[in-house]
């Protein structure tokens, strides 16, 4: 089999499109879509439909890798090389004989087709499920692994990242944490609200000194010398990125993660302040000691 197989990659015109993504193409065996056919593909069967995908256009060699499992699904992964540039991996669906170019894509596309997603489920975070997929080698004594992490469909190289998505999502799309960075005249426009003088009470400042801000419901949008959002002070029992104002620190940090840090205000000796950097901003949750609810927290545009 392997001699007719190399007969038959020599005797083409070996080019290839460069182009990227995936395509399905026309099963090699009996011109039946292998999508509608009842065997899966054998290994030998995949590498014609790969040579199939490399169209005529440029010289290339193509060799079989390795066998891989996504759950109930095989995947063979095919090596090539075109015009002897760096080597890329491939990958054929023994099922579909749907070509990859990918392996993030392949594992998105296998993930959204998946009936049932929460075996994938790895995490919740602020209401947000994560889940990781990943593909393995078998019968490999060097075992390959793809993996990928996925939240609202976009996929992540790891954790981290996929929970800076998470909250850039949330920024985003939160009523009152996605006022930050706005100018005045939008915030005035979308609260419904007008702003107001207020006198600054610091020692560190001058006397007379006065700052903007819109305040409703527990909440106080204070705006800089621009006349830009850059604070909003929360009280009562306001809710953001998942925790309430009022739950415990313990109980933030098994939310939220291990803050930025947590210590004992330097000013105010019965305050504790515990800090958490994102994109874009930093907010900081207040308690009066390390064991009591929180009362307030202070958002701070970076």
């Amino acid at each position: 089999m392997r001699k007719m197989l190399v007969a038959t990659l020599i005797s083409i015109a070996l080019l290839v499109t460069g182009c990227g993504g995936s395509k399905d193409v026309d099963s090699p065996v009996g011109g039946t879509s292998p999508t509608h056919s009842a065997s899966a593909l054998s290994q030998e069967e995949a590498m014609r439909v790969l040579s199939q995908e490399l169209l005529t256009k440029t010289e290339y060699t193509v060799a079989f890798l390795r066998e891989a499992k996504v759950g109930e699904h095989t995947i063979y992964a095919f090596q090539h090389m075109v015009n002897g540039g760096a080597p890329v991996i491939d990958f054929v669906h023994s099922k579909t004989g749907k070509v990859y170019y990918d392996g993030v894509e392949l594992l998105v596309d296998l993930f959204n087709k998946a009936e049932v997603k929460d075996p994938y489920k790895i995490e919740n975070y602020i209401n947000k499920d994560i889940y990781y997929i990943e593909m393995k080698s078998v019968n490999d004594p060097e075992q390959m692994t793809w993996g990928t992490y996925i939240v609202n469909e976009i996929a992540y190289p790891d954790i981290n990242l996929a929970k800076k998505g998470v909250v850039k999502a949330y920024a985003e799309n939160h009523p009152t944490l996605s006022l930050l960075g706005k100018p005045l005249t939008e915030v005035e426009k979308i609260t419904k609200l007008e702003s107001k003088k207020v006198p600054v009470i610091d020692p560190e400042v001058p006397k007379d000194t006065f700052a903007t801000e819109i305040a409703f419901e527990n909440i106080i949008i204070l705006f800089n010398n621009e006349n830009v959002a850059s604070e909003i002070f929360l009280e009562g029992q306001q809710e953001i990125l998942g925790v309430k104002i009022t739950d415990t620190f313990d109980e933030i940090s098994a939310k939220l993660g291990m803050p930025n840090s947590f210590s004992q205000d330097p000013e105010f000796t019965d305050i504790y302040t515990m800090s958490y950097l994102f994109e874009g901003f930093q907010i900081e949750f207040y308690g009066e000691s390390k064991e009591a609810n929180t009362v307030s927290a202070l958002i701070k545009k970076l």
